[in-house]
C-alpha cells in the first residue's frame, strides 16, 4: 500500500482511437434485415435486453448501470472508477429535456485484460445499450511515479455493493425535503482512492432547489462501497 504521507496521485486521460467500420452499398435483397416473423428468438430476446438497459432509469436500482457493468465484464473484472449520471428532469434543471431519473451516462475504467499495469475505459451507448470498444487510458502520477500500484486503485465487482444505496437514499428523504423544495439524485460513482480516503468509496449526487431562495444547490454523499455507511455527508449545504 502506498505511504500515507506521501501518496502517489493517479491522473488519467483517456487516449480514443478511431476504428474503421465498412460500408456497404449493395442493393442485393440479401443483405436486408431479416423480417420480424423471421427473426431468430435469441436475436429477439438480446434485442429486447438491448432496449431495456438503453432505457434503465434510477427507479431499477441505484446499481443499474452497475449491474450492466458487471453483466458485461465479469464480476471478478478489477475496476478503479465507475460513474452514472441520471437526469435531473425540468423540475430542477429547466433545460432538461429528458425525464427525471433517466440514465444519462454510464462509463468504467478497469484494469486492462492485456496488460494488467493498465487501465482501459468503455461506455454504455444510451441509445443502442451496447458497450463501446474499451480504450486505452494513459496513467500520470503525481509524486514517485516509481512507486506507483495500479492494485492500489483497484476492487473487484463482486466487492461493491451498489444496490445498499437504496436504504441510504430512502433515509435521506426527510432532511432532503426540509432543505429542498425539489431534488433529485443526479448520480451514483465508485470513487477511487485518493487524498482524502485509502480505499474505494461510493458517491451520492444530489441537486436541487432551496426552499429558502429556488437557487439550484448540489451536494453529495461518500458511502463505503457495501452500500451501508456514510463514511462524508456533504448533501445539504
Amino acid at each position: 500500500m502506498r505511504s500515507k504521507s506521501q501518496p502517489s496521485m493517479m491522473c488519467m486521460t483517456v487516449i480514443l482511437s478511431l476504428g474503421l467500420s465498412a460500408c456497404s452499398g449493395s442493393d442485393d435483397p440479401s443483405d436486408a434485415p431479416a423480417d420480424a416473423a423471421q427473426a431468430d428468438p435469441a436475436e429477439a430476446s438480446s434485442e429486447e435486453q438491448t432496449l431495456a438497459v438503453a432505457a434503465a432509469t434510477l427507479s431499477d436500482g441505484p446499481d443499474v448501470c452497475f449491474d450492466a457493468i458487471t453483466e458485461h465484464l465479469g464480476a471478478e473484472t478489477k475496476v478503479s472508477e465507475i460513474t452514472s449520471f441520471f437526469s435531473t428532469g425540468p423540475g430542477i434543471d429547466g433545460t432538461e429535456t429528458k425525464p427525471q431519473g433517466q440514465m444519462t451516462i454510464c462509463t468504467v475504467e478497469y484494469q486492462s485484460p492485456d496488460d494488467p499495469r493498465k487501465l482501459v475505459s468503455t461506455r454504455l451507448d444510451i441509445e443502442s445499450g451496447e458497450f463501446t470498444p474499451p480504450q486505452p487510458i494513459e496513467i500520470t502520477v503525481m509524486g514517485n511515479a516509481a512507486q506507483f500500484d495500479l492494485e492500489d486503485y483497484l476492487i473487484p465487482l463482486s466487492q461493491i455493493d451498489a444496490s445498499g444505496l437504496t436504504s441510504v437514499m430512502e433515509a435521506q428523504k426527510s432532511r432532503l425535503g426540509d432543505v429542498y423544495s425539489s431534488y433529485a439524485w443526479s448520480g451514483v460513482r465508485l470513487s477511487a482512492p485518493d487524498a482524502f480516503s485509502d480505499t474505494h468509496t461510493l458517491r451520492l449526487d444530489v441537486e436541487g432547489r432551496l426552499t429558502s431562495n429556488d437557487i439550484k444547490e448540489s451536494g453529495y454523499a461518500s458511502v463505503s462501497t457495501d452500500g451501508k455507511t456514510i463514511t462524508a455527508d456533504h448533501l445539504t449545504p
